[in-house]
């Protein structure tokens, strides 16, 4: 037949060096695969023995938790529960009118802190979305250019922003700015490096279309990436407000504003009542958002995206 496979000695040489060559392959894979999980088991062993992380010692610490929130919980009386404030303008112990006699105080700096975590993000995106052009490694114009970016936004999202907030209170005094320069500085290298891999996981070939028409690098970027990558920007920087918020209430600790501040000063006062009062309006509020960022991503993204 004019179309038969002559086997000849040259041919069954070239098909023994290949199986060779397959079986080396199939042999150095799984040995690496062996060490791999060797590796991984031996840090799981450590990581274990370093946090102490014993079932026996987990169940037995797991009641002494409802213990813990049994002590700090207000005390509240069923009968007195929903009394208002009585003719002298106090409130009657026992009642949630009581238990969140500072009510209105606390709301304004909740709503301090929402508007500290928006400024925030606000500030952190527009330099996320500077640097994560350059640290992209196929948009940046060169290696020089792309080392730098990264290794600027790894050192921004590298410190933790009660840090960065300890220094900027002392250079710019207590108060919120401290804390809004200090969560958009760490949220500016975290975006930056979460933009920058959705740029790496987008289409060139518009890029390439407009490379080759003699375009520049910023009308590369502008027409040809940013118009494909404009949704999951969107996306992380909901998802950044939403940890900004929670950010926003920790940085208040070292005094630069928001509840925070607030939540420090009752723990000082060893007012458990108050931290619990605080603590449940920081977990509503942050789940409101949860909710509002949620419908704000499915309007940017599309429904179909999640079905």
């Amino acid at each position: 037949m004019a179309n038969a496979v002559e086997y000849t000695p040259s041919g069954d040489a070239a098909v023994s060096q290949f199986e060779r060559h397959r079986s080396d392959l199939i042999r150095s894979r799984r040995a690496m695969n062996m060490l791999f999980v060797g590796g991984f088991l031996l840090v799981l062993f450590a990581s274990i023995q370093v946090s102490q992380f014993h079932p026996d010692r987990l169940a037995s610490g797991l009641p002494r938790i409802f213990e813990y929130f049994g002590t700090i919980m207000p005390n509240l009386e069923l009968d007195k529960l929903f009394l208002g404030r009585g003719e002298n303008g106090r409130a009657v112990p026992g009642s949630i009118t009581f238990w969140y006699s500072d009510f209105w105080v606390y709301i304004r700096l909740i709503f301090e802190t929402i508007l500290m975590a928006l400024t925030a993000t606000i500030l952190g995106a527009a330099v996320a979305f500077l640097l994560c052009f350059p640290a992209s490694r196929n948009l940046a114009p060169n290696s020089v250019i792309y080392a730098l970016s990264r290794r600027f936004m790894e050192f921004c999202r590298g410190v933790p922003e009660i840090l960065y907030a300890l220094v900027l209170v002392f250079a710019v005094g207590i108060g919120p700015l401290a804390g809004v320069l200090a969560i958009a500085i760490h949220t500016a290298g975290a975006l930056g490096k979460l933009f920058s891999e959705v740029n790496e996981n987008a289409s060139m070939r518009p890029v390439e279309g407009i490379r080759g028409v003699g375009g520049s690098w910023f009308e590369e970027i502008r027409y040809g990436i940013v118009p494909q990558i404009l949704p999951n920007f969107t996306s992380y920087t909901l998802l950044r407000f939403e940890i900004n918020v929670r950010a926003s209430s920790i940085v208040g600790f070292v005094g630069a504003g928001g509840i925070g501040q607030e939540l420090n000063r009752v723990i000082s006062l060893y007012s458990d009542d108050r931290v619990v009062a605080v603590l449940l309006l920081v977990v509503l509020t942050v789940t409101l958002i949860d909710l509002l960022s949620e419908r704000l991503r499915m309007h940017f993204i599309g429904k179909e995206n999640f079905r």
